[in-house]
């Protein structure tokens, strides 16, 4: 059985090896909805906690919008759409469109896929979360977190984030206020969120419960303006749902849509090996993320066979050693991480990983570190939106 592993621009086979037992954990197909215009229009009409977004603002509201950076796959056009339309009272010069960036650098407006129409007749804001002077001091989170944020947020009478939910290694799952901040705060800030990432309840799939996710849900709270979400829940390309309102109901609503079709139950593994389609593959930054999908099924003394083309190399602002914290954090003890990636070996050393060069010697690898012994081995071959749970 060849197992095809997402890479790059092309799928990775993986074929049968002897001494190994291969096994696919793949979540089920999703049932997307039909018409993703309509669920919008009715999550803005029947909002979670919220009125109606209609009924929010008025001709006189100062609005921010914000909507994802182009690092991210989802349906920006169509939730800032349905968005507008629900905003119809609000004159355009009223309307900043605030394009949530987190420490990922701006890249051109046009790269988001919005009408250029959006983004002629509005003020865009392309967040840089190293630009100090772009942002204003809003406060501490009761967990110690600064909350320095960009001024159109500090401007506003309203803000609405837009996004999609999907699973999250450290956040639980992604979308609701995470738009807002981290979306838009400051490179230092949002690190400081990002260092409660190592507490337990940080983990993926859990949303309530979780120290990352409260302590910036808490922030945007301490912001002191009306919030609102509107959220595609989505899986891959497929937007399986829509909600909108309070930025914790409207969320928590948003993740029970997802959960069906993300979490999938398997045996723990002597190995996994973990890859998934670009974007995340395209950096070894991104795809350090999914050592969370395996470490969840992985045996103690295990290894972790980390799939990456990683053609952008290891990323932008990455962190020398960028996979050390992910194996520290979710790999149990004993476990090595090999990387298989078309970067050279010193430089996934340096990373925090062990090379290999194609995936028939990082299994040779798992198989010498378990005594030559069969191996059972499970593939994840699109961890991305993959919550796995030990049957």
């Amino acid at each position: 059985m060849t197992i095809l592993l997402g890479w790059g621009a092309r799928p990775l086979p993986l074929d049968p090896v002897p001494g190994v037992r291969l096994r696919a954990v793949e979540a089920p197909r999703p049932e997307a909805v039909g018409d993703v215009r309509a669920a919008l229009e009715d999550a803005l009409a029947h909002p979670f906690g919220a009125r109606p977004l209609a009924q929010v603002a008025s001709a006189r509201t100062r609005v921010v919008v914000v909507v994802s950076g182009a690092a991210r796959e989802e349906p920006r056009a169509a939730l800032f759409e349905a968005v507008r339309r629900a905003l119809s009272s609000v004159p355009d010069d009223q309307l900043t469109l605030a394009v949530a960036n987190g420490t990922h650098p701006p890249a051109p407006p046009e790269r988001l896929g919005l009408a250029p129409d959006a983004l002629r007749r509005h003020r865009v804001v392309n967040h840089d979360a190293r630009d100090a002077s772009a942002v204003v001091d809003m406060g501490v989170t009761s967990r110690g977190t600064r909350l320095r944020v960009n001024r159109c947020l500090a401007e506003a009478d309203l803000v609405v984030a837009t996004g999609a939910i999907r699973p999250h290694h450290a956040a639980g799952w992604g979308g609701g206020a995470k738009g807002i901040f981290p979306g838009l705060g400051l490179d230092e800030d949002i690190r400081k969120n990002r260092a409660l990432a190592d507490e337990p309840g940080s983990a993926l799939g859990h949303a309530d419960g979780n120290p990352c996710r409260e302590d910036f849900e808490e922030a945007v709270r301490r912001l002191g303006r009306d919030t609102y979400v509107a959220n595609v829940a989505a899986v891959g390309a497929a937007v399986v749902g829509a909600v909108a309102g309070d930025l914790v109901y409207a969320h928590r609503e948003g993740v029970r849509l997802a959960r069906p079709w993300c979490e999938v139950e398997a045996a723990p593994a002597d190995c996994v090996v973990v890859s998934a389609p670009l974007p995340v593959g395209a950096s070894l930054r991104q795809a350090a993320k999914l050592v969370s999908r395996a470490g969840l099924l992985l045996r103690e003394g295990g290894t972790a066979i980390l799939a990456a083309q990683c053609g952008e190399g290891v990323g932008e602002r990455a962190e020398r050693a960028v996979l050390e914290p992910f194996a520290r954090r979710w790999l149990p003890e004993g476990s090595a991480l090999v990387v298989v990636s078309a970067l050279d070996g010193s430089t996934v050393t340096a990373a925090g990983g062990t090379f290999a060069p194609d995936l028939e010697r990082a299994l040779a690898l798992a198989r010498a570190r378990a005594g030559g012994r069969e191996l059972d081995v499970a593939v994840i071959p699109d961890g991305s939106d993959l919550v796995p749970r030990r049957a």
